[in-house]
């Protein structure tokens, strides 16, 4: 089997005790600033330095976050800390911001740049464009089969890592505003309230079709197809904010798995220690549709242990497979209610569990959803002492009046102890070799050893402890200086801005294209209209007499991305240019003259990314909509600044579609009936009755969901060129007055209607 990097996560200093203890080849965690878990414990520059002196002795790479959205004011802050964290020697930061990635590789350029998976990289494509600004790694997007991450494996010398373990998104990385939108609490910005894994009622034009909780996925596990891993980098197990006891048993598990020995109770020791409704491989081999969701509960269920026998109303229950319980053990019982009663077992008598009342049924199913022995033998994994070991070599040399020498790998230390003639009983081999192998408080063991001494010569045992104690003392100095830096720190610079707002220009992107479109044109200056819709309805795009782009899809893979190849010479003599969703993309231009727009997908958040884009040749940048008006006005631009002032806004990007999982009967084993392709609108109610639109594409088989509420900004004071309305199906008359509202920077007040971020930070 090939030899992965296990990767394992660490949100305290204990869980990254049971990651190295368990067997982690790296350890990936946050400093307090800047990581996509800030709800984690995290570390500061002192705690990181001495997590990585522990991990670098015994042979572990630390990789630090730095994986969110920075504004202007926070890029200096965190250059500073990349800094620190290069002079100590990290062995990598782990990016989503463009502009954050730029300024690192120009400040520090041998500081190792991983791609966070809230890039959204999901073809080779964007691997290659990324390898070019500096990345060593990339981590994929969680949507891709093992066919398609091999494909990129076999044509890239990049280092691909992919997730193996834990909870799944529901949307793309980075493409995910709901948490945002809905509650301020930005999962760009690692601060996700994580709303998809909350109840919501599928809507069929009026009519409810399914309840639950439609969003939440179960957690991925990649145990049982470990022999059907492409050849990857880097294998990488989701979990910051889990236990040190989670962390243990995930990475003891896959450790076990990738060294070919794991046992059934290994895999069931996966199951009981955090589970949403068993397991889901996702989308390594097929799309599961329905089959990869969670829809009855949307946290740990445990294990099934069986059914409620009798309840006595007030404090007694048995159940029908008492013996797999004991004292400790923490149970749920679920009784078809929010409130299904739980607690830790504390009283087991006559094969009764008391202590516990509730709305208890008989037929009601029990589960396990903690198991004390599993819990202390995870929590003596990693307090039982430090086990954890990097082999060595060693040769040694022992000659008559000449300083010892004692090679460790590649270092050599050379002792002041010169050995005499023997007066009585000359030092042997064995005795050397006995003592050298007590390494028992060092993070070393020794793999090989040569030792090459003269005939009589002695040595005390003391001398010889005493030799292996500071050679090794002094190798562990050699391994921690050698990783260590001492870079000057320059700090930031600024730049002007070209572009100054003037008089705003007006983009309309309408989402789907009609002959109305001919009353609108002469009020706009530009017309952004889908991929989709330009194929299915050719000749009316063709007809309209004004500058006019072809929006790309968020996620362009498999026929979308064939289409596109295929048909784009074509298509760049339809339009003005194109409006382009993400940077694997651009690769479709590298032979076409035409005009490119970096869509807000990309998440523009600061100076240095619009930068970035302009040198990637982008002609104007759409800003992402979770800056506020004051943010947008301090950007120093080199490109034109497109804001979006009205529009429901896209929250979700999702591989999986929840029309297609409850109305078209899509699961494994079944195709889609693809209610799609009708006339039907569909809606996900939460459990405030607000409707969050969900448009299926069935070319790809994606889905957006859509904010629930409309955004209408005023821009009047706002430092744009032009603004941007976003139409989904409102009519011709609605969409009139739209424009004349914003073309004067006014916007649009009622309940309906939301500021967006316009006044309010994530």
């Amino acid at each position: 089997m090939h030899n992965f990097e296990l990767l394992a996560p660490a949100g305290n200093y204990e869980s990254f005790i049971a990651a190295v203890e368990n067997g982690a080849d790296a350890v990936y965690l946050g400093g307090k600033n800047f990581n996509a878990r800030a709800n984690a414990s995290n570390f500061d520059i002192g705690e990181l330095n001495k997590i990585l002196e522990y991990a670098h002795l015994r042979n572990v790479k630390i990789y630090i976050t730095l994986n969110t959205l920075l504004n202007d004011n926070e890029l200096p802050e965190a250059l500073e800390f990349a800094y620190d964290l290069y002079n100590i020697g990290i062995d990598a930061v782990i990016v989503q911001d463009l502009g954050l990635a730029k300024i690192l590789h120009e400040y520090i350029p041998n500081l190792n740049l991983h791609a966070s998976t809230q890039m959204t990289i999901y073809n080779l494509e964007g691997v290659n464009e990324l390898k070019k600004l500096g990345f060593k790694r990339i981590v994929l997007a969680r949507e891709l089969s093992f066919e398609e991450i091999k494909y990129i494996c076999d044509n890239t010398d990049v280092e691909i890592e992919i997730f193996i373990h834990g909870a799944l998104c529901i949307s793309y990385s980075g493409q995910c505003l709901m948490s945002s939108m809905i509650g301020d609490r930005s999962g760009n910005r690692g601060k996700c309230a994580q709303p998809c894994r909350l109840p919501y009622s599928l809507i069929k034009n009026d009519k409810v079709v399914s309840n639950g909780y439609l969003l939440s996925p179960k957690d991925l596990s990649t145990i049982e197809n470990i022999s059907k891993l492409p050849n990857i980098s880097s294998l990488k197990i989701e979990g910051r904010m889990k236990s040190p006891e989670y962390v243990a048993t995930v990475v003891s598990t896959y450790r076990k798995a990738l060294d070919n020995n794991i046992t059934i109770q290994d895999k069931n020791d996966l199951t009981q220690i955090f589970n949403r409704g068993g397991f889901t491989s996702a989308y390594q081999e097929v799309k599961q549709g329905k089959d990869m969701m969670c829809y009855e509960k949307p946290k740990n269920w445990g294990v099934y242990v069986g059914k409620v026998t009798s309840y006595d109303g007030k404090r007694y229950i048995t159940i029908d497979k008492i013996n797999e319980l004991n004292i400790g053990d923490g149970i749920e019982i679920w009784n078809g209610e929010n409130d299904s009663p739980s607690t830790i077992i504390s009283e087991l008598i006559n094969n009764k569990i008391g202590r516990i009342t509730g709305n208890i049924h008989v037929g009601d199913k029990v589960y396990k959803t903690s198991s004390k022995a599993l819990m202390q033998k995870a929590k003596e994994s990693y307090t039982r002492g430090f086990v954890k070991k990097t082999s060595v070599d060693v040769d040694i040399t022992i000659s008559h009046d000449s300083p010892i020498s004692i090679r460790i790998n590649d270092y050599t230390y050379l002792s002041d102890i010169k050995p005499e003639i023997a007066k009585s009983t000359p030092i042997t081999k064995e005795t050397i070799l006995t003592q050298f192998n007590k390494t028992g408080n060092t993070p070393f063991k020794i793999r090989n050893i040569n030792i090459n001494i003269e005939e009589n010569l002695f040595l005390s045992i003391s001398q010889i402890n005493a030799l292996r104690r500071n050679a090794f003392e002094e190798y562990s100095k050699y391994i921690l200086q050698k990783d260590k830096h001492s870079i000057d720190k320059i700090h930031l610079k600024n730049f002007d801005s070209t572009f100054q707002s003037t008089n705003k220009s007006i983009s309309l992107c309408i989402k789907f294209l009609n002959n109305d479109i001919t009353k609108i044109i002469d009020k706009i200056d530009e017309l952004y209209v889908p991929l989709k819709e330009v194929i299915s309805k050719t000749e009316l795009f063709s007809s309209l007499n004004c500058k006019k782009y072809i929006l790309l899809p968020t996620i362009t893979k498999a026929k979308y991305n064939n289409l596109i190849k295929n048909n784009i010479s074509k298509l760049s003599n339809l339009a003005d240019g194109f409006v382009v969703s993400n940077i694997g993309q651009l690769d479709y231009f590298k032979n076409i003259n035409t005009d490119l727009i970096a869509n807000y997908t990309f998440n523009i958040f600061n100076s240095y990314t619009i930068y970035q884009l302009k040198e990637l040749n982008f002609k104007k940048i759409i800003v992402s909509p979770e800056l506020t008006n004051s943010q947008i006005n301090s950007l120093k631009s080199v490109l034109p600044i497109e804001m979006i002032v009205y529009g429901n806004i896209s929250i979700m990007t999702s591989e999986h579609c929840p029309v297609g999982a409850n109305v078209g009967g899509f699961t494994k084993n079944h195709k889609c009936s693809m209610p799609c392709i009708k006339d039907d609108k569909y809606y996900l109610r939460d459990r405030l009755n607000l409707d969050f639109r969900i448009i299926p594409d069935n070319i790809d088989c994606q889905s957006t969901i859509y904010n629930c509420k409309t955004t209408s900004i005023e821009s009047k004071n706002v430092n744009i060129n032009s603004i941007r309305i976003d139409i989904i199906d409102e009519t011709t008359e609605e969409i009139l007055k739209i424009i004349d509202t914003h073309k004067n920077g006014n916007k649009l007040n009622g309940e309906n209607y939301t500021n967006g971020h316009a006044n309010r930070m994530v």
